[in-house]
């Protein structure tokens, strides 16, 4: 994520006079400068949301170690160009953004297969990547001190990239040791041996079946081991001394046999038979107990809307061209403009509003603790749905854009804590819902797919960066809030639609369970 790190990283290239004719003494904002130094952002961040489309493919073909190493290349390569590049010298600072952007979006996807290995934790673990992606703008900051610590010069900046691509390198062997060559799938284990060496086993190898805690688990396991075996457990449906039970009316289950009360009531010897029926029911149940059926062996049972267990069969034609796809394409492309505009106009933005550096520096540091967050988004994505958690994102970044209109600087804290958020959340969110609503069978394609627009789209930032240097930003605050305005009915839909026809699924799969009759 050092790309994140552009406020920083564009303060040193400034600082350096890069750019820089044309300009006067007299300019506070230099817009030949600005203008130069947005199209490097722009390129930037277009590679590192386009990335997904060509990395998605290495991914899957060389694994997550060589893509990994590969990302880690690709970081070091950019950080010698941007360390050896000059406006009036050797200019590689456009492959420099663009190998940045790509190598930082290569080396995070390299490691998101990694949530498999905790299948009913998958948002928070997704959201602890994300939290060292999206924080890691504070290393740029951190270069920038010890660069004007050490002088502001250009033989000072060119040490501490070439040195930080050196500390990039270290990834390199750690990459080679612990990434495994494949990437994990869900119901995997990562195990080290005694010899500090991996290998990965299947969580079945470990499984222990167990009896469920509520009457309707224990009815599920008993009805489809009554099915698996051909009906003849007397326990779940058949006939004993004359009486038909009924599947749901046994005592196990926690039902009242209305028809057997009756039976009793008439006939002693009827009573006789079904005391023997009930005891031979008790002790069928305590038999399937120990042997509850392998599609709802791990966890407890889970219910989804069978709108969205339907949606994960679909082709990927199909899946594309749904509402859900189209709906979360939109909403993702317009919240990742407007957030990443934020981000790469914040120092002209704030400077625009009176601030000689020091908000700029917050804004830098912040953004390292949005780790303090992972709590609430972890508990959104697995807890509270797609529909709250997506309204809540859309709420955070309408509310930042409205307080970047605001002129007050000291609101600006404000501002970037908000935007901090929402930020977080978004980048926290995205591949967890993609890979939880249309399943992984069409995952890469639908995220290559929608990366294409979001890619396509953010190029333009550089016109609009322009014409805020030339007209000022809080226009573009304000538009931006209102564009925002009509997602918050995709948000509702989303919520409508998980919380109605709701079925049960395998809890690590989500594949609907078929249950027939019991």
């Amino acid at each position: 994520g050092l790309m994140f790190g552009w406020p920083s990283l564009s303060g040193m290239i400034k600082d350096l006079n890069n750019f820089n004719e044309g300009c006067t003494g007299q300019q506070d904002v230099c817009t030949s400068q600005e203008s130069s130094l947005a199209l490097l952002w722009t390129l930037g961040i277009f590679t590192l949301n386009c990335g997904p489309v060509a990395m998605g493919f290495v991914l899957d073909l060389m694994g997550p170690k060589l893509t990994g190493i590969l990302g880690v290349l690709l970081n070091m390569t950019a950080l010698v160009l941007f360390g050896v590049s000059s406006s009036t010298g050797v200019n590689a600072f456009i492959p420099a953004a663009i190998l940045m952007g790509l190598g930082n979006i290569t080396f995070h996807l390299a490691q998101f297969h990694i949530s498999a290995l905790f299948p009913r934790s998958r948002g928070l673990i997704a959201s602890i990547f994300v939290a060292g992606f999206t924080g890691c703008g504070i290393i740029m900051y951190l270069l920038m001190l010890i660069f004007e610590s050490a002088g502001g010069t250009r033989q000072a900046y060119r040490t501490i990239m070439l040195s930080y691509a050196g500390v990039c390198s270290l990834w390199i062997p750690l990459f080679a040791w612990m990434m495994p060559s494949h990437s994990f799938r869900v119901g995997m284990m990562y195990l080290r041996r005694k010899d500090w060496t991996f290998e990965v086993r299947l969580r079945t190898e470990f499984a222990r079946q167990y009896r469920r805690t509520t009457s309707l688990q224990d009815f599920v396991a008993a009805s489809s081991l009554h099915q698996a075996n051909g009906g003849t457990r007397s326990a779940v449906g058949g006939v004993a001394g004359g009486v038909v039970a009924d599947p749901a009316s046994q005592p196990g289950f926690g039902f009242t046999p209305a028809g057997v009360g009756r039976s009793l009531a008439a006939s002693r010897a009827v009573a006789d038979s079904q005391t023997e029926l009930v005891g031979h029911a008790d002790h069928e149940q305590a038999t399937m107990t120990g042997q509850l059926p392998q599609d709802i062996s791990w966890g407890p049972l889970v219910f989804e809307a069978r709108r969205f267990v339907e949606l994960r069969k679909k082709t990927f034609s199909e899946q594309f061209w749904s509402t859900e796809a189209l709906g979360m394409g939109i909403f993702y492309t317009l919240n990742v403009f407007i957030m990443q505009f934020y981000l790469g106009t914040t120092r002209l933005q704030l400077s625009n509003k009176g601030d000689k550096g020091q908000y700029t520096d917050f804004a830098n540091i912040v953004v390292a603790f949005a780790f303090l967050t992972i709590p609430i988004i972890g508990w959104l994505l697995d807890k509270k749905g797609y529909g709250i958690t997506l309204g809540t994102i859309n709420g955070l970044n309408m509310a930042s854009s409205i307080l970047q209109a605001i002129p007050n600087l000291q609101v600006q804290v404000v501002t970037i804590i908000t935007w901090m958020i929402a930020r977080f959340f978004m980048y926290s969110s995205y591949f967890a819902i993609f890979g939880n609503l249309f399943g992984f069978k069409n995952f890469g394609k639908l995220v290559a797919a929608d990366n294409i627009v979001n890619s396509l789209f953010g190029l333009l930032q550089y016109p609009l960066a322009f014409a805020g240097l030339h007209h000022g930003f809080t226009w573009i605050n304000i538009s931006q809030a209102i564009v925002l305005l009509p997602l918050f009915l995709f948000a509702f839909f989303m919520f409508r639609w998980e919380n109605a026809d709701l079925v049960p699924i395998r809890p690590l799969e989500g594949e609907e369970l078929e249950m027939r009759h019991y």
